[in-house]
């Protein structure tokens, strides 16, 4: 492979985004926070302005490329910038968003209409029960124009977030019609 796969973060501001990079890639991480000026939309202190970026070393060497998209949609050029990227895109939700199904499905259409229609997952990354997810879940498969899974990881359990990753990468290689098992496997 000429240039390291590119996998990215998506979803609403505060969901997780560069926690996530931060557990996966460690100190191969670097981050775009400035002071969060909008604490209207969201009281936490800082918030990210450009593309959060990690690299994960694969098995065989190889590199895999996490990008962090920012949450707000003033930043919209910037997600379609980061999608044409991407072979993978990582939807990140808050069940308790009541706005958390249109926007997964705004990401998903967003990933379909991209020029390298990128493999999708949802991940709850917000404590919900198994009920909420699997409601969730279903209402999405009904209005998604393809199957999309839907996971629960924390974003700061770097073993949860690999196996993330793990599903996408098996989700890649079908496409590619590649076997799953030496692409999936992550250190």
């Amino acid at each position: 492979m000429s240039s390291a796969p590119r996998i990215v973060l998506f979803g609403p501001m505060g969901i997780g985004k560069s926690t996530a990079i931060r557990t996966l890639c460690g100190e191969l991480a670097v981050d775009c926070d400035v002071p969060n000026l909008d604490l209207a939309t969201s009281a936490k202190e800082t918030t990210t302005v450009g593309a959060d970026y990690g690299v994960i070393r694969l098995a065989e060497g190889q590199e895999l490329h996490i990008y962090g998209s920012p949450g707000q949609e003033r930043f919209a050029f910037m997600r379609e910038w980061l999608m044409s990227l991407a072979i993978g895109a990582v939807i990140l939700v808050d069940l308790a968003d009541h706005g958390a199904l249109d926007s997964a499905l705004t990401l998903i259409r967003e990933a379909e209409a991209s020029a390298t229609s990128p493999v999708v997952a949802v991940v709850v990354a917000r404590p919900a029960s198994e009920e909420q997810i699997q409601a969730f879940a279903q209402t999405l498969s009904t209005h998604a124009d393809a199957p999309v899974p839907v996971l629960s990881a924390d974003v700061r359990d770097r073993e949860q977030m690999l196996d993330v990753l793990s599903l996408l990468f098996s989700m890649i290689s079908v496409e590619l019609e590649e076997p799953s098992e030496d692409a999936s496997h992550v250190d």
